[in-house]
């Protein structure tokens, strides 16, 4: 036993082990990552949240307000993309829709406070993708 201890610690010196796990949140948890955000306390200038690869949304910060953002970066995010484009005109936001390597993008100007941008987040989250209060996100950069 002694000798397959002394193997693996052999190892752990050879390949260094520098996994990163993202961080978890539920949508409670937005507000202090937003806080971080306006801040300067994040690796980027922009934060997302998701719980399954598919229902990702990004939040930017712009002046002292934010925008949300969307990428469709597999194509069966695309009818995702449509919704979550039906849902800005709906709710009468101007919104920019680029391509970003042939994949859709669009940045919805919702201009709008933490508690505001929590507010769409968590209507965006439920309506578009059927997640509630109890889905955990992945704080993706």
């Amino acid at each position: 036993m002694d000798i397959f201890k002394s193997i693996l610690n052999s190892f752990k010196k050879v390949i260094p082990v520098n996994i990163k796990v993202a961080r978890q949140i539920k949508m409670s948890g937005l507000y202090e990552e937003l806080i971080l955000l306006s801040q300067d306390k994040t690796e980027f200038d922009f934060i997302g949240i998701t719980s399954n690869s598919y229902d990702c949304l990004y939040f930017k910060k712009e002046g002292n307000n934010y925008n949300i953002e969307f990428e469709a970066v597999e194509k069966t995010q695309i009818p995702y993309f449509e919704k979550i484009k039906s849902f800005a005109i709906r709710n009468n936001y101007t919104f920019v829709e680029e391509a970003n390597d042939g994949m859709p993008y669009l940045m919805i100007k919702t201009n709008t406070d933490i508690e505001q941008t929590i507010q769409l987040a968590r209507h965006i989250q439920n309506e578009l993708f059927g997640n509630n209060e109890n889905t955990v996100y992945d704080i993706v950069p």
